[in-house]
């Protein structure tokens, strides 16, 4: 997608379609509301060229307005563009930044139904809601670019219809640099979450733990990053045992992937990231069922979030140091594989019973997280597909942080409201570690309580020491079982974009 700069207005711009933007209006709570143009929007203007046609059409068709609601108004050569997409916003007061996200997707549906390859929209250079132009204008271009993603690498092209719309022209009529810096960070931000998804969703025999440390590599050598991948004999030198542990059964050995970014200047902080990396979880000798194996490809969710972020924290050149560590393997079952009571030395020292080989995750992020403290850094976040449980407890879109630092997960959980991917604080209730305890070992890897999500939490809690640190279990929003907005079946990306703008706060 091409995005471009105009001080034409709507009414003289050449374009297939003309976007127009209105607002619902409503007297009272039982008021179904009308649409009413936005003011600085170009729509009153662009009316009147058209004979009054888009006051009609909003008094006579009831056209109310309501969020992503549009009609089609074809211009009859009264100006160079075809037709006008008069679309609503919604009600003024339910106003966020990701309105324009969620109207950048419906654009980019409604202009390919319409076969249109080009569209032109006017900035509102006033605050919205508080909300200013370029951030309304950075999660627009999201919006575009994320409506727009389609996973179709193993699909027939011949069968594939590709999008016509590959330009949008933004009228622009003062404080054009501001504008052009949002659609570029859009763009960045954008394509690591595309970067993410498409980890997700290939499919596990084409992305091993080399395949994925591959990856590593590329992002590494485009960004300017520093990297180092730990093959099987590094791994056992390392003693990064439970990660060996997990990947005793596959025939594909396992990998240690570190990336490094540091700024031009004097790091602000230094922020270590772990992801997990399982790219295909059998769950071993505690087998999983066979409904929803399928999915398993995506327990690697928390690994490609923290590529998509190293890519496009490189991008965007954020002034803190930022080590990421993701342990890769596979979690398979063969006569090689670890079996439950088996009992394994971590890297920290401690020793590990393996009550179940299905909770393998925090096995291989313990180690990794052993080996990002001992750099030291400010901040821990490890992000992963964790847990199963927590869909019990928050559902299926919410991620959910756990952590040491209460003031650090308040942050978090405001930027992830920000940025509306939604996230709800768990507890790290130390009553459920009595159970951990309870082994032959120094610490059991399943616990006893049913609250599986802060069980999890609470291991990894064991192997953090005095760092500060915060937990995102994305089992559930790692994932879409259904097209949402700019979200499409499959790998979300989430939440790349809340985390982006938690780092970016330093």
């Amino acid at each position: 997608m091409q995005f471009k700069f105009s001080k034409e207005p709507l009414e003289k711009i050449r374009s297939d379609l003309v976007l127009v933007l209105c607002q619902q209006k409503k007297k009272d709570k039982k008021d179904k509301g009308t649409a009413v143009l936005l003011r600085g929007g170009d729509g009153a203007e662009l009316d009147q060229y058209l004979g009054g046609i888009i006051g009609k059409v909003i008094k006579d068709e009831e056209f109310r307005g309501e969020l992503g609601t549009c009609k089609i108004i074809y211009t009859a050569g009264k100006i160079p563009a075809r037709a006008v997409i008069l679309m609503g916003m919604g009600e003024m007061n339910e106003f966020t930044s990701n309105v324009p996200r969620k109207l950048g997707a419906k654009v980019v549906s409604v202009a390919n139904e319409v076969r249109a390859k080009s569209l032109a929209v006017t900035v509102i250079m006033d605050n919205i809601k508080g909300v200013p132009p370029a951030l309304r204008i950075q999660s627009f271009v999201e919006g575009v670019l994320l409506g727009s993603y389609k996973f179709e690498e193993y699909k027939n092209k011949e069968d594939i219809e590709p999008d016509t719309l590959k330009e949008i022209s933004l009228g622009v009529k003062s404080g054009g640099k501001k504008i052009e810096e949002a659609v570029k960070k859009g763009a960045v931000l954008a394509n690591g979450v595309i970067l993410a998804r498409d980890l997700i969703n290939t499919p596990a025999h084409d992305l091993t733990p080399e395949d994925l440390a591959k990856k590593a590599k590329e992002i590494a050598t485009k960004g300017k990053l520093g990297i180092s991948v730990l093959g099987k004999k590094e791994i056992e030198k390392e003693r990064l045992n439970l990660l060996l542990a997990v990947a005793a059964g596959s025939k594909n050995e396992p990998r240690f992937i570190h990336l490094s970014y540091r700024p031009a200047k004097k790091a602000r902080a230094k922020i270590a990231l772990v992801g997990k990396g399982v790219t295909f979880d059998a769950g071993g000798y505690n087998l999983k069922p066979s409904s929803g194996m399928d999915h398993m490809k995506n327990d690697m969710g928390g690994g490609a979030v923290v590529l998509g972020l190293m890519k496009v924290i490189s991008e965007l050149k954020l002034p803190i140091g930022v080590d990421a560590y993701i342990p890769a393997t596979d979690n398979m079952v063969s006569g090689s594989a670890e079996v439950p009571g088996n009992i394994i030395m971590s890297r920290s020292g401690k020793t590990v019973e393996i009550l179940n080989t299905d909770a393998e995750g925090r096995l291989i992020l313990a180690d990794a997280i052993t080996y990002a403290t001992e750099k030291k850094p400010d901040i821990i976040i490890d992000m992963a597909t964790l847990t199963g449980h927590v869909r019990y407890a928050i559902g299926e879109i919410y991620t959910a942080v756990l952590g040491n630092d209460q003031k650090l997960i308040d942050k978090y959980i405001a930027c992830a409201k920000e940025e509306s991917e939604p996230a709800w604080q768990l507890p790290l209730e130390k009553e459920y570690k009595k159970g951990l305890k309870e082994s032959l070992a120094d610490i059991n890897n399943t616990g006893k309580s049913k609250a599986g999500a802060i069980i999890g939490a609470l291991f990894l809690d064991e192997f953090v020491g005095d760092t500060k640190w915060i937990h995102l279990d994305i089992a559930e929003s790692a994932w879409t079982d259904e097209d949402k907005d700019y979200t499409p079946k499959g790998g979300t990306g989430s939440p790349l974009r809340s985390v982006l703008r938690f780092l970016s706060s330093f």
